[in-house]
């Protein structure tokens, strides 16, 4: 569709873009308006689609087939001013209609909001502390414990047995409130890790020492910040019995034991040093990401910019689509979670505001030193992101590459890695100064 387009620049991030529709274009829009409304409309001695346009104009008026016909045309005559302006809306326009008429042109106003400039401040030379924890060997038996804990064998205790700290108990229990029993406060035969801290605090502490087959009562008091505001502050007490319990029994750390969870060990001394070795690289690897957003933070911090509502209300529905996806792998659907949390949409969206107006100032601050520093993906980023892709997916690199050049998605990924490459580019420009820390002096 051609257009005539004339545009104007507004407060605010706004652009108004008049757009004028030729007669013939308006003319093509009545004519698929009138076959619309001829299969909505009952007019006695006509059958339902087979209406003359006159008579149909007559009955349902002039005015009603003319809105219609520019329903018809609107949004690919608003494409088409896009297409014609270059402007790049970052939400829904507002659309004024200035002259819909037959026999004359068809002419509209929309009010869009566009992205807001963006006034670098020093991006270049941020000065941050990079602090590297160093692990020691109370950290290297920790994470040899866990591997010790993945192969533990879990012993069925006996009727007297006592419970003790990282033992499985089967439990019923019921709550009790000023001796009132409180709804979601009962089960049976549940399964409680003990020290897993999955309960609410304090009850979890008064079963180690309580023997299998026992009875007894866990007082404990509900957080302050509890979901059911019922409950929220309140004393409770919680009649337990011990059903039965498993203890797990880890494998002794010897050689052996080494030998069956590695391959690229054979002794104890081997498997310390290789721990010690994956817990530096892992303490580098944390103290680098901080040194990114310590640098990016102080980026966005000296960065101005006014960012519309508009584009934080779509990334709030951005973040309440993503939830609600989050929900159905739990079983959950979004009026169920507001049942439970007793909460409701303008809650949730609230909630997620700060965060929202965050991201979006980041992404606006990225695209300001991509386009300040005409940063562009390299043939080897393209392919080199592809192969994680096609990895992630365990799929042939040749086959996500040629999906990838097919279904035309090469804008997000091309966005994505510039914006990768913006956030190196302002952490291989920042003065990092390296400063050691011990693990116990990082508590």
């Amino acid at each position: 569709m051609k257009v005539t387009v004339k545009t104007e620049k507004l407060e605010k991030s706004q652009v108004s873009m008049e757009v004028t529709v030729p007669e013939a274009e308006l003319e093509q829009g009545v004519e698929k308006a009138v076959k619309k409304l001829a299969k909505q409309v009952n007019i006695p001695g006509f059958r339902a689609g087979k209406v003359p346009k006159a008579i149909l104009e007559n009955y349902v008026g002039e005015a009603v087939v003319m809105e219609e016909a520019a329903e018809q045309i609107l949004p690919e005559a608003y494409v088409a001013g896009l297409d014609e302006s270059g402007i790049d809306p970052v939400a829904q326009p507002e659309v004024q209609l200035v002259q819909l008429e037959k026999g004359k042109d068809f002419i509209f106003k929309a009010i869009i909001t566009v992205k807001p400039e963006v006034i670098l401040g020093e991006y270049k030379g941020i000065s941050v502390v990079k602090e590297v924890i160093s692990p020691n060997e109370e950290d290297v038996d920790a994470e040899i414990k866990k591997m010790q804990e993945r192969t533990a064998k879990n012993i069925d205790l006996s009727e007297g047995d006592v419970l003790a700290a990282g033992d499985t108990a089967i439990i019923d229990f019921e709550g009790f409130v000023d001796d009132v029993a409180f709804e979601g406060g009962k089960a049976k035969n549940h399964s409680l890790v003990l020290g897993s801290n999955s309960f609410i605090p304090g009850f979890e502490e008064q079963l180690i020492g309580i023997k299998v087959g026992e009875n007894t009562d866990v007082k404990v008091t509900f957080p302050e910040q509890y979901h059911s505001e019922d409950l929220a502050g309140k004393e409770a007490v919680f009649k337990v019995k011990v059903n039965s319990g498993r203890h797990k029994e880890l494998p002794a750390l010897d050689d052996e034991f080494v030998k069956d969870v590695t391959e690229d060990c054979d002794t104890v001394a081997e498997l310390r040093a290789q721990t010690m070795e994956k817990l530096v690289k892992r303490s580098q690897e944390m103290a680098n990401d901080m040194v990114k957003n310590s640098v990016l933070a102080k980026v966005i911090g000296n960065a101005a910019v006014e960012i519309p509502s508009a584009m934080i209300e779509t990334r709030i529905d951005q973040m309440v689509d993503d939830f609600k996806e989050q929900l159905k792998y739990q079983g959950l659907d979004i009026e169920r979670f507001f049942e439970f949390t007793k909460s409701d949409m303008n809650s949730l969206r609230e909630q997620y505001k700060t965060k929202a107006e965050a991201g979006v100032k980041q992404d606006l601050v990225l695209e300001a030193v991509v386009a300040a520093e005409k940063i562009e993906p390299t043939q080897e980023d393209i392919d080199e992101q592809l192969k994680m892709i096609a990895q992630s997916y365990g799929q042939p690199f040749e086959k996500i590459k040629e999906a990838f050049e097919k279904e035309a998605r090469q804008d997000y990924l091309l966005y994505s890695i510039k914006m990768m490459k913006a956030v190196d580019f302002l952490n291989d420009n920042a003065v990092i100064v390296e400063k050691e820390k011990a693990a116990k002096d990082a508590e």
